[in-house]
């Protein structure tokens, strides 16, 4: 439906209305837009602030934990040797921390430890096997001349004498161990060694660590079959 404007005021006034009508909603549109965006940038840096906090969280568990994580390496690889060699091995708690090795002495003390492992520093690597080596001829007393035609003894395992990996823990942090026979934590510190042996089935003694750093506190149990983690408590400061 065509309108026919009469007054020339009337349609001038009415063409600035309009003009001024969809100025507004051109404006109104544009600042809805930098709500919008004023608003998404909001929640990006709120949800930034809480993610740091978080993530540095994560960092001081993760760093925390570590001489729980070590431990549980250990006592892993000592378990898997001892099974595989048949033979037992330990894991030696002093004061700087764990000590990983073959089971040689039940009343070790610090030096001997230190001897231990200054002398496994001068000794070259030797990699365990039981498939290495000749075949010894027992009937003829290990010589090198054959003198009979039955089957050859396989040679003696070969094992490396002076094996150990250690953890050393930071100095902040100090610990204290519990076997199923004491009645209280013992706390690790000055020359007192202690020792976790595992046999040659895998079996080990049940124990429980009590670690205290700065900022947390763990308290956890290694079961006796397995050596693995069977309950753990967690304080982050």
């Amino acid at each position: 439906m065509n309108v026919t404007c009469r007054s020339t005021k009337r349609c001038h006034d009415a063409s600035r209305q309009d003009i001024f009508v969809g100025h507004v909603s051109d404006s109104a549109k544009r600042a809805f837009t930098l709500v919008e965006i004023v608003i998404a940038l909001t929640i990006v840096a709120v949800l930034a602030a809480a993610t740091v906090p978080m993530l540095k969280g994560f960092q001081d568990e993760r760093l925390a934990r570590e001489p729980v994580t070590a431990l549980l390496k250990l006592a892993r690889e000592a378990r898997m040797r001892a099974m595989r060699e048949k033979r037992p091995y330990q894991v030696a708690f002093h004061a700087t921390g764990f000590t990983a090795s073959r089971y040689f002495n039940p009343y070790l003390q610090l030096t001997e430890l230190n001897e231990f492992l200054e002398a496994g520093e001068a000794e070259p690597a030797v990699v365990s096997t039981i498939e290495e080596g000749d075949k010894t001829d027992l009937d003829n007393g290990g010589r090198a001349n054959k003198t009979t035609e039955l089957p050859l003894a396989p040679p003696a395992p070969k094992y490396d004498e002076h094996w150990s990996e250690k953890y050393e823990l930071p100095k902040e942090v100090t610990y204290q161990i519990q076997h199923w026979y004491d009645a209280e934590p013992t706390p690790i510190e000055g020359d007192l060694v202690k020792l976790w042996v595992f046999q040659p089935s895998g079996v080990c003694q049940p124990l429980k660590i009590h670690v205290e750093g700065p900022s947390s506190t763990f308290d956890v149990e290694f079961a006796a079959l397995t050596a693995d983690i069977v309950k753990e408590t967690v304080d982050l400061r």
